[in-house]
């Protein structure tokens, strides 16, 4: 029993970007993974053994493992080849590919895959346990049938022989925050008004296309059918990414006709399915602002309450159970009052709080105050934060896995002005007489004047860093972002991504880059 594999042979720990979006190892914790390199460029050889290996995908499927492929190739020449495959419906890899033109995985794994050409005739395999340690590696000068059934044997007898150690204390602190949450790993998303042209769909799990408007026929009209196409084309970057479409927004009419009567409700919900196979869509979000509620200049009745419930009740009727259904939504007093969250929660998929724009009606001293603070401080709107609107929500009956949390992509003064992120990094970090000050017990940053007045409100990679430990230590079911355009740099969008899949990666940016101890 000497030679029985354990945890503790060599343990690993890598976050990578890929083929499936950014990937941790520690998602695949309680399974076996079959990571496997051959340094050196994409050429012919390479590409015949990641199709090899799509063909037995399958039969490792069956032992419980998964695949990881990892690519040494300085130039990424795979990604062209891949892109090419889905986009023409030829093939779709169905492991995810590691882009390691950095070293960065290789190293982690001892330096046995090296990036150079050197050692290019050889594919390398490393069996990893469900402990995250890496137990045999198997090397073959070439791939075929006779190699993959050597090699499904060698995993099974590991399997067998198998004895879990256990967990270490740098495994126990890298558990979830909150053990309980049914959700570990939670989801990361934008909106996308506009062009997707700047958005990296490999740190998404989904992208809402705003907005479809609802004509006063009833039928649904894009922004720009062009710009959804190109966003669900994102798929062929990302075949995980789950698209929708957005209905409504701030001031758009027609949804209290829409949800009037049953023959109104189901015609909308036969316009959405109309979209959805159309488009290729994995759903529809419903972005009514408000029910029972003509804040926005649109016409409200008091019968929007009920007729919002029956509405998603015969979307849902229509799409069938496996499409997603959100709502976007407040977790104001004034909301909740206006919807049954209880009766809803059943029917969606995800609830998409706009926990943003608190002070976006101030003007004066009130002005002076944060948009979208994770606690109450003195420079809050009263009692108004991220917090308190989510404990609102839950305490409705909306169950806490179930909203994502969203985070602004730009910043505020009250009422009188926005700015971009784009625009407040290039103009407002620190330059210019401009000073970033951060509210420790808010949670938040905020920019003052050369003279220290109030400037903007915003959010940060500090602040996401704190929303991202709420997610976790609340059971939250993730993060999203309003709107991708203004963070064509996706620094925010980065750190969202890290804040949901690595937050400890995400922590050591905000000490480093930014000098900052949480």
């Amino acid at each position: 029993m000497s030679n029985m594999p354990k945890a503790g042979d060599k343990s690993l720990a890598f976050t990578a970007a890929s083929t499936h979006g950014l990937i941790n190892l520690s998602d695949y914790a309680g399974k076996w993974v079959v990571l496997f390199c051959n340094p050196g460029e994409f050429n012919t050889n390479r590409r015949n053994e990641f199709l090899t290996l799509m063909k037995a995908n399958k039969d490792f499927s069956k032992l419980g493992a998964q695949l990881l492929g990892i690519s040494t190739d300085r130039n990424a020449s795979h990604l062209p080849w891949l892109y090419s495959a889905a986009r023409n419906h030829v093939n779709t890899v169905p492991y995810p590919i590691i882009d390691d033109r950095k070293g960065t995985v290789t190293r982690c794994i001892n330096n046995e895959c090296p990036s150079d050409s050197s050692r290019s005739g050889t594919i390398h395999f490393y069996i990893v346990s469900p402990d995250q340690t890496s137990v045999k590696s198997y090397n073959y000068t070439a791939l075929g049938p006779t190699q993959i059934s050597d090699l499904l044997k060698n995993l099974a007898t590991l399997q067998n022989n198998y004895r879990a150690a256990a967990p270490t204390a740098s495994q126990a602190a890298s558990a979830p925050a909150n053990p309980n949450c049914p959700v570990t790993t939670p989801l990361v998303g934008e909106y996308i008004l506009g062009n997707p042209i700047h958005v990296d769909p490999n740190l998404l799990d989904f992208a809402i296309y705003a907005f479809a408007l609802i004509r006063p026929d009833g039928t649904f009209e894009a922004y720009s059918p062009r710009y959804l196409r190109d966003l669900v084309g994102l798929k062929s970057i990302n075949p995980n990414l789950k698209v929708l479409m957005a209905i409504g927004g701030w001031g758009a009419e027609g949804f209290s006709d829409a949800a009037l009567t049953p023959t109104s409700r189901y015609n909308f919900a036969r316009e959405a399915r109309r979209w959805v196979n159309e488009y290729e869509l994995d759903g529809i979000d419903l972005d009514w602002e408000y029910p029972g509620s003509s804040v926005a200049g649109i016409i409200s009745r008091p019968q929007d309450t009920e007729n919002f419930t029956l509405l998603i009740t015969a979307l849902r009727d229509v799409l069938g159970p496996d499409k997603w259904i959100t709502v976007a939504g407040t977790g104001d007093r004034s909301y909740i009052n206006n919807v049954q969250i209880s009766r809803i929660a059943p029917l969606i998929n995800y609830f998409n709080l706009m926990a943003y724009d608190f002070n976006a009606g101030e003007t004066g001293v009130t002005a002076a105050t944060h948009q979208s603070n994770l606690f109450p401080s003195d420079m809050s709107l009263g009692l108004t934060s991220v917090d308190t609107q989510v404990r609102n929500l839950t305490a409705a009956g909306m169950p806490s896995h179930k909203i994502l949390m969203g985070i602004p992509f730009y910043g505020r003064y009250g009422a009188t002005s926005t700015r971009t992120f784009d625009d407040i990094r290039r103009n407002y970090l620190n330059v210019q007489g401009y000073t970033v000050r951060f509210d420790r017990v808010a949670r938040a940053p905020y920019i003052v004047g050369p003279d220290g007045s109030f400037v903007y409100s915003y959010d940060n990679p500090i602040s996401i860093y704190y929303k991202g430990q709420y997610i976790r230590e609340n059971c939250l079911g993730g993060i999203f972002s309003w709107q991708a355009a203004m963070d064509t740099a996706n620094i925010l969008a980065q750190s969202m991504s890290l804040a949901a899949r690595d937050i400890n990666a995400l922590e050591q940016i905000i000490r480093t880059d930014y000098s900052f101890t949480p």
